[in-house]
């Protein structure tokens, strides 16, 4: 059950605006929760998804040395497992995993371990791996590996996966980007993106959320058609990567969760080079944009997403769950109010 009263006193006292923020606050016109028709006779319905997982997790080390940032737990839970769960929530029921060369832990993961299966069976706790038994159940999971001699860049893991969507679109998806639902009553993210892929037919659509203005120049930022131009909702005229914030076209920036149409991954196939010399998908989606595709970028309501590549978005992540938690609520809160006490 999430307490969405002290959510907001949470997410605006004690998370700011560096990473975690309520989505129904991301836009300059009104969000609307679109009414999904995943059952669309126009497309080919969506079931494949890629979760990116295969980064070194710097920013998590000497941890991350050991094993992938993507299995660091968030709540009981490793992050990976939240993003899996989260496509599988979406009607996914394909995805492939792409993941750095050797990290065996997360295929051993997946895996069920029969002799911890039957201690827990025997004192009465099997129900404590429930959710990895489900994983299994709901969906066919590949992995992929990414060598190291693989170029560089946010594009390589689709490009790696290529023939796992067998030319069909897939959902794309940051495995270090976590989403929370705070409104159980809305869509999912994806099934949002999905409604409009279904319903206009681009060649992507790409998840935003507003952030502040000194922010933007960390993302890409959208500028878009107006009502006389279009009759397409969030009609991306441009996409301008890590703008001066002075001269950004919106405050609405790419987000960790994607529609991607094959003419994105034949785009990103062609292996062209940006910034630092490592293939984006971002500059893929941008030359489709300027070659006169449409490409959708809407922001979502009901959810909140949280960016969980560092300590400090990590440590947020687990907090904002556990006070949302009935189980956790009461002790978190109570820890809380002792550190503001002594730090006065």
């Amino acid at each position: 059950m999430l307490h969405h009263e002290f959510t907001i006193i949470f997410t605006a006292n004690l998370v700011g605006s560096l990473d975690i923020r309520v989505s129904q606050n991301v836009s300059q016109t009104e969000v609307r929760s679109p009414e999904i028709n995943i059952n669309s006779e126009k497309k080919m319905k969506v079931t494949k998804a890629i979760i990116t997982a295969s980064g070194r997790g710097t920013r998590f080390l000497p941890v991350s040395s050991a094993y992938q940032k993507e299995m660091v737990p968030v709540m009981h839970k490793p992050q990976l497992q939240w993003v899996i769960e989260e496509a599988i929530e979406s009607g996914i029921s394909d995805i492939a995993l792409v993941v750095r060369e050797g990290a065996e832990i997360i295929k051993k993961y997946l895996e069920i371990d029969n002799k911890l299966f039957n201690y827990l069976n025997e004192i009465g706790k099997a129900h404590l791996m429930d959710s990895v038994i489900r994983l299994t159940e709901n969906a066919n999971i590949t992995i992929i590996e990414q060598k190291e001699s693989d170029p560089y860049g946010n594009g390589t893991p689709f490009i790696l996966a290529k023939a796992f969507t067998e030319g069909e679109p897939f959902i794309g998806m940051w495995g270090d980007d976590i989403i929370i639902r705070t409104d159980p009553t809305k869509p999912t993210v994806i099934q949002q993106m999905l409604h409009y892929y279904y319903e206009f037919e681009p060649i992507a659509v790409m998840s935003v959320r507003e952030v502040p203005r000194s922010e933007i120049n960390k993302y890409g930022s959208y500028d878009y058609y107006d009502e006389k131009e279009t009759t397409i909702p969030y009609h991306a005229k441009l996409l301008l990567e890590k703008p001066d914030p002075a001269n950004a076209p919106s405050l609405m920036a790419n987000s960790c969760r994607f529609v991607l149409g094959p003419a994105v991954l034949e785009e990103i196939s062609k292996k062209i080079e940006g910034k630092d010399g490592e293939i984006w998908l971002t500059d893929a989606v941008a030359r489709l944009i300027d070659a006169g595709k449409t490409v959708i970028a809407p922001p979502w309501e009901g959810s909140i997403v949280a960016t969980i590549g560092d300590p400090i978005g990590w440590l947020k992540a687990n907090m904002f769950l556990a006070i949302n938690d009935d189980k956790y609520q009461v002790d978190v809160l109570s820890f809380i109010k002792d550190i503001q006490l002594s730090s006065k």
